[in-house]
């Protein structure tokens, strides 16, 4: 893995940049003084409870075999809440 190190001027004229790097699973490392902070790409996924986790898990499953409804217009929609 990529690491680029910079200061925090560096990163704030250039924060979409090192934000893409990041994104692509460059590490950034941020100077300040003697301070240094780790820039790096987090899953949306790790800020979700384990609730929430499983039942995005379970929509894709139902999704990638094709367990969906499909809603073509109004009148099907109205139909598919009537019967939830």
């Amino acid at each position: 893995m990529n690491t680029i190190e910079l200061t925090t001027t560096e990163f704030r004229q250039n924060q979409k940049k090192f934000l893409d790097l990041a994104a692509q699973g460059v590490s950034i490392l941020i100077c300040r003084g003697k301070e240094l902070f780790v820039l790096n790409r987090v899953p949306v996924e790790s800020r979700l409870d384990d609730e929430t986790q499983r039942k995005i898990a379970q929509a894709r499953e139902e999704f990638n075999t094709g367990d969906t409804a499909t809603i073509r217009n109004q009148q099907e929609l109205e139909m598919f809440l009537e019967s939830l």
